[in-house]
């Protein structure tokens, strides 16, 4: 029999790195050169976009950070007085109520455009928003007037935008995430508080 002791082990540890690295052609250098060059114009050029995406204002938003603090505070004082004023007793008193309510909305639209009127300038969708409180005082008006002519019979019929919708749906969709001034429903729904009609 064979004696093998004595002989390196089979096949015989090898390094690696004791051998050169196969050859690349020419053509594949220049092809990974180029891969690598777009890799980073592409890169660069999202960076870009990304940068100028999170410094635009998005269309048809508002998202003005000091203008929308503004509408939080001034929304909050005008939801609070408005779901403080039911609608109930005679028709008169009915209506009174409804004013009184528009008279709120009134105030806060004003006060946005007083305090933030270079804001609203820089911030489009923001005075769409308002003309649509507008045209909700508006409707409410006209519905407080039917209310006294007719009395019960009168009914409450939101304004709609250009494509049929009330548009309570956009005002409320015009911030990104949470509304910062949700319509209260009381001002949709005169009788939504349990107020009576009678």
């Amino acid at each position: 029999m064979f004696d093998s002791r004595g002989l390196p082990s089979y096949p015989p540890a090898q390094n690696a790195w004791q051998f050169p690295p196969p050859p690349v052609s020419p053509r594949w250098r220049w092809v990974a050169i180029a891969a690598m060059v777009f890799s980073l114009i592409a890169g660069a050029t999202m960076l870009t976009i990304a940068i100028a995406a999170g410094s635009a204002s998005a269309p048809g938003l508002i998202d003005d950070s000091e203008l929308i603090s503004v509408i939080e505070s001034e929304c909050d004082q005008m939801t609070t007085t408005v779901e403080s004023l039911p609608i109930h007793g005679s028709a008169s008193r009915q209506a009174q109520s409804i004013l009184e309510q528009n008279a709120a909305v009134i105030d806060m639209v004003r006060d946005i455009r007083e305090e933030a009127r270079n804001l609203l300038t820089s911030d489009p969708p923001s005075n769409e928003w308002l003309t649509d409180w507008d045209r909700l005082v508006e409707a409410r008006k006209a519905y407080a007037q039917e209310i006294l002519l007719g009395g019960t019979a009168a009914s409450f019929d939101i304004p709609t935008d250009e494509h049929g919708n009330e548009i309570d749906l956009r005002m409320n969709d015009a911030f990104l995430g949470a509304p910062a001034c949700e319509v209260p429903s009381v001002l949709l729904e005169p009788y939504s508080d349990g107020g009576s009609d009678a």
